[in-house]
């Protein structure tokens, strides 16, 4: 069965209502729609540019659902609220259980008890979490009132049309608020291999910090990964801004990930990342082959597998899209 546009705008919006008041949602718009779609049809229009018409002048099926379902969106401006949400889900879901996880493998090493090692780091975590919360809401704010203060901000917005829309069953197409969460994330992680060599949960009897990193890896690897991070940053801006998936930016993502992941690992199986001198000679961390470097191994595959299905899903969905959409209206777009 074919899948109309109308079918994929009205699951795109319902999508974002509570399920309660989906199926009268849904009653309503498909008769708002098709309302519209017989008005412009008498008027001379083919069914199929009626239909598109008609969903683009509704606009985005995100903020279309917030309107049905009067939600309180004007923290920081209705246009810009759900971008900010998902980038702030994002942020949290990306930071905050890497750095719980850092910090009980350092409180372990550094020979504390099991119920020590996973309690004391929940405060640490609940603190960064607010920070990253006003980080994010801060950044999205700014963007939000330049947006406003813009005078030709209605003109430069790139307008929502119905060739964003997706399968029901297809992944959510890649947004720039993934890249903004993204850039925060690696912020974030930059900022802290810095802040780590003067500020660490462990310290000497002296009261002098010990760097959670290996110290020798500033040598080399640590500028190294930070330059893939950035290079991988850029790539991603480009890939949004050609809006459409592209064989180059795809080869460069595959590259920059195993650039990053397979050193990466290597590193952890020669126990070269954390400091030795966490352990104040517990022997914690031993040379090689660790189950640290095991955890650490199996999770940088597990999210290189996830990147590079992300990354080549996209050329299918890519095609689909083409296929179910229609390259005329792809082409009157362009």
């Amino acid at each position: 069965m074919t899948i109309s546009l109308t079918d994929r705008y009205v699951a795109a919006t319902v999508r974002h209502v509570p399920e309660k008041h989906r199926r009268e949602i849904e009653r309503e718009l498909r008769a708002a729609i098709a309302d519209d779609i017989d008005a412009r049809t008498v008027h001379g229009e083919a069914p199929a540019d009626a239909e598109y018409a008609a969903l683009r002048e509704l606009g985005d099926p995100t903020m279309l659902a917030a309107r049905y379902t009067r939600r309180a969106v004007a923290l920081i401006g209705p246009d810009t609220y759900p971008a900010y949400i998902h980038a702030l889900r994002a942020s949290c879901w990306s930071v905050l259980p890497i750095l719980y996880v850092v910090l009980v493998l350092v409180l372990r090493a550094h020979g504390e008890n099991a119920w020590t090692a996973i309690f004391r780091p929940i405060g640490i975590t609940l603190t960064v979490a607010m920070y990253l919360a006003v980080g994010v809401t801060g950044l999205f704010a700014i963007a939000d009132r330049r947006r406003g203060d813009h005078p030709d901000a209605a003109v430069l917005a790139e307008p929502w049309t119905p060739d964003r829309l997706t399968a029901v069953d297809d992944p959510r197409p890649a947004r720039w608020s993934d890249l903004i969460a993204e850039i925060v994330l690696a912020a974030v992680l930059i900022v802290a291999l810095f802040v780590q060599r003067v500020l660490s949960p462990v310290t000497t009897t002296g009261g002098a910090a010990v760097p959670i990193i290996n110290p020798a890896l500033w040598a080399f690897w640590v500028p190294y990964f930070i330059a893939v991070i950035v290079l991988a940053l850029v790539v991603k801006a480009v890939d949004l801004r050609l809006r459409e998936w592209n064989p180059i930016t795809a080869a460069a993502t595959t590259a920059l990930t195993l650039a990053g992941t397979v050193p990466l690992s290597w590193l952890f199986w020669q126990a070269q990342v954390l400091n030795h001198a966490l352990t104040h000679d517990t022997g914690a961390l031993p040379a090689s082959g660790s189950w640290i470097a095991w955890l650490a191994i199996l999770v940088l595959a597990l999210i290189t597998v996830a990147s590079l299905l992300r990354t080549w899903r996209s050329r299918n969905r890519n095609r689909a899209g083409d296929t179910d959409v229609g390259s005329p209206y792809a082409k009157a777009e362009r």
